[in-house]
């Protein structure tokens, strides 16, 4: 065999060597990026089922909250349906049981506390409208719609800012007693 045939096999060698190296490291790095990429996915997805989770644990709480803020005021009116406290501490109830999701879901400190000022206020309301010993009715819902008001409006805006909503964060206005919103 002469040397050209040689040399003609080993270039033909050394470029199919080449060739499949080539390849196989384009297919590897393919595959980590595709890896890397479903990875990036996942973790996506599983912020969004989280944010979607708080979000509906976040409403959930504040319906409820303020159900029972809408039948205290009832309450407290002197015409029209009055809630007895039996239903009164349904909602309220309610309102508590809504809070054990949120503790569940809640990424940020400032939601946590949020909840926790809820908590405060829904028990206070709660010893305000039993007490019959308590001012009266237009001063306790007075002191209860402040209450109640600025506690769920704190947990609003909190939760409005972990889950990063747009929109206005008001702060709770005491001078508008009649309507929270």
């Amino acid at each position: 065999m002469s040397t050209g045939l040689w040399v003609g096999a080993a270039t033909t060698l050394i470029g199919a060597m080449l060739g499949g190296g080539i390849s196989f490291l384009l297919g590897w790095q393919q595959a980590r990026e595709a890896r890397r990429q479903r990875q990036e996915d996942d973790v996506r997805v599983r912020r969004h089922r989280s944010a979607d989770r708080r979000f509906e644990a976040y409403a959930d709480f504040l319906t409820r909250t303020r159900s029972f803020r809408n039948a205290v005021e009832s309450h407290y009116q002197p015409h029209g349906h009055q809630p007895s406290l039996e239903e009164l501490d349904s909602l309220l109830q309610a309102a508590n049981d809504a809070s054990a999701l949120v503790f569940l879901v809640v990424e940020s400190e400032a939601t946590y506390e949020g909840c926790r000022s809820v908590l405060r206020a829904l028990g206070r309301a709660r010893t305000l409208i039993h007490d019959r010993k308590s001012a009266p009715s237009g001063q306790t819902w007075a002191e209860l719609n402040v209450l109640l008001g600025q506690a769920a409006r704190e947990f609003q805006n909190s939760a409005r800012t972990e889950l990063e909503v747009s929109g206005p964060a008001a702060q709770w206005d005491d001078r508008a007693t009649q309507v929270e919103a």
